[in-house]
């Protein structure tokens, strides 16, 4: 494994896997490729969740232009080949939704070592395709998350960057023409940002902003005021588990707030499988009790919650990355029918090559969630109908 530099943790933390997944060899320096995040979307507007890899590659050890691999889904459960749309060099995470608006699902990509976000608006002519990015910059940071949410009231989305450099989150507002982006505002942050994401988490109808750090903390910003005049938002800080790389916003517990769930990369030594903070809402508005920590694999990358069990109540999954020379795993968390917000011991499901990115969609038409993953290759594991919420094996798509 290549060394951890201290300020790029989660995604590019784990590049070191590169090779390990799909490899060529032509006379001449190898070739790699590595899908590290994952994202479910139906993006050609079949009515049919389609999957969408973000792969980074490398030749002869020296990273090269990464893309977004798309697998379209047709019929249930089958898919086309894979289509690629190029992003920038060592991308680290992705988001897709309608962007600019006009009800198509665009890309919204992280590319950490070109110190860029790609913003790739969906083909008005051409259905589950993308025109070229957009590029928006990020000059002396390095891009590791993106989240999208309209935080100044305009009616268009605007993008928020966790950009490892400086104590801060940046935010590109829309312009008013859709899919462009002004200069980016900053806030500060109790400590340099790994990931980010934007939801109503006061309750006053207003998108707010939770940012997980180095500072072993999530930063909160509510209330962020952008016009007529721009004020400056101080951010409360909620500690997490050991180095947090990723981070949601979900009503856990079921009272009708938002509650904030992170995943944990661990320490440098003795990592420890403390992989998953949940903070649940206090009871005023916007406010996080102290985290609860759940047991994982090692080196937990990323999450995703959704009822994975048909019972009403939401659960987590877990991208575990694992330690060197290990395949990793997927920790299924469960929530306690007993206790609401609390989750049971976790089912763990072996990796390929260390999953680093997870998501959920219905890949066979089946009516229940399947795990989509981020292991060396796209990877599904089908939900079991006999028994909900528990996962058959791993299914492999090349990219």
């Amino acid at each position: 494994m290549r060394p951890l530099p201290s300020l790029i943790l989660g995604s590019l933390g784990i590049l070191a896997l590169l090779g390990c997944s799909g490899s060529d060899y032509h006379d001449g320096p190898s070739s790699s490729y590595l899908v590290n995040a994952i994202a479910v979307a139906d993006i050609d507007a079949n009515g049919q969740p389609d999957i969408l890899g973000l792969v980074s590659t490398d030749l002869g050890g020296v990273a090269t232009q990464g893309y977004v691999s798309t697998r379209l889904q047709g019929p249930a459960g089958a898919f086309a080949l894979p289509t690629r749309f190029g992003v920038g060099t060592e991308p680290a995470n992705l988001v897709v939704t309608d962007v600019d608006g006009d009800g198509r699902p665009d890309l919204v990509v992280a590319n950490a070592t070109d110190q860029t976000v790609s913003v790739r608006l969906g083909d008005p002519a051409k259905p589950g395709f993308f025109l070229p990015a957009v590029l928006l910059s990020t000059p002396g940071r390095t891009p590791l998350d993106v989240a999208v949410g309209d935080l100044n009231g305009d009616g268009k989305m605007d993008i928020v960057v966790a950009a490892s450099g400086a104590n801060n989150v940046m935010v590109f507002l829309q312009g008013s023409t859709p899919g462009t982006f002004l200069a980016p505002v900053t806030f500060p942050v109790g400590g340099d940002p790994q990931a980010v994401t934007v939801a109503d988490l006061d309750g006053d109808g207003q998108p707010d902003i939770a940012v997980a750090t180095t500072a072993n903390t999530v930063s909160v910003l509510c209330k962020i005021l952008f016009s007529p005049t721009l004020v400056a938002q101080s951010a409360v800080d909620y500690a997490t588990g050991v180095q947090p790389v990723a981070i949601k916003a979900a009503d856990l517990n079921g009272d009708g707030k938002l509650d904030l769930l992170t995943t944990n990369y661990g320490a440098t030594l003795s990592p420890g499988t403390q992989g998953l903070s949940v903070l649940l809402q206090g009871a005023t508005a916007g406010t996080f009790q102290a985290p609860v920590h759940y047991a994982t694999g090692y080196r937990s990358t990323a999450l995703v919650v959704g009822d994975l069990n048909g019972d009403g109540k939401l659960d987590v999954a877990v991208a575990n990355s694992g330690l060197p020379g290990d395949p990793g795993s997927v920790s299924v968390l469960l929530q306690d029918p007993t206790t609401p917000g609390a989750l049971l011991t976790p089912t763990s499901y072996r990796g390929a090559w260390g999953p680093m990115g997870v998501a959920l969609g219905d890949m066979n038409g089946d009516g229940l969630p399947d795990l989509v993953l981020a292991d060396g290759d796209i990877v599904v594991r089908f939900n079991n109908p006999a028994a909900p919420g528990t996962f058959g094996p791993p299914q492999f798509f090349y990219n």
